[in-house]
Parts: C-alpha cells; sequence; structure tokens
C-alpha cells in the first residue's frame, strides 16, 4: 500500500478535530516549507548569472552584518555615480 493510501485512511479513522486540524496545519507548513526551499535553490542557482559573479566570490565570504554594509555601500556608490552621469549630461 502507498503511503498516500495509508495517510488517506489514517486520516478518515480521525474525528477528533484538535487532532485534524493540527494535521492540516502540518501540511499546510510543510507545502510552505517546499516552496520556500524551491525559492532558495532558485536564488542559488541565478547567485553568479551575469554581473553578479564579480561580486559573489568575495560576498560568499562575508557574515550577515558585512553584507548589510556592503549592500548600503554599492546603493550609495550607484547614486553617486547616477548623480556625475546626470550631470555629465548636463553640460
Amino acid at each position: 500500500m502507498s503511503k498516500l493510501n495509508e495517510f488517506r485512511e489514517m486520516i478518515d479513522e480521525i474525528d477528533d478535530l484538535s487532532v485534524l486540524r493540527s494535521g492540516q496545519e502540518l501540511l499546510r507548513d510543510m507545502m510552505a516549507l517546499r516552496e520556500l526551499k524551491h525559492k532558495v535553490e532558485e536564488i542559488e542557482q541565478g547567485l553568479t548569472d551575469g554581473g553578479k559573479a564579480i561580486f559573489y566570490f568575495f560576498a560568499e565570504e562575508l557574515d550577515e552584518d558585512e553584507v548589510v554594509f556592503a549592500a548600503e555601500r554599492i546603493s550609495g556608490r550607484i547614486k553617486r555615480v547616477d548623480i556625475l552621469k546626470e550631470q555629465e549630461e548636463k553640460t
């Protein structure tokens, strides 16, 4: 007998609503977890795409606080370069 059929039979034999709701919550959590794992896999596969690769090999060694600092640093640099480009275009 397949696991799914065993599970169906077990569910059909339970009349306690709290137990059934617990099972429902568990299965919803498991579905959400699988979705998150899939999303993590997608993100991991794209970490070295395009221009990201030049940063990846440095960033992979950073701790959480250093990643936040580096992200802020890049954002600041983007703003400064944008401003410089706007000024160059005006002249």
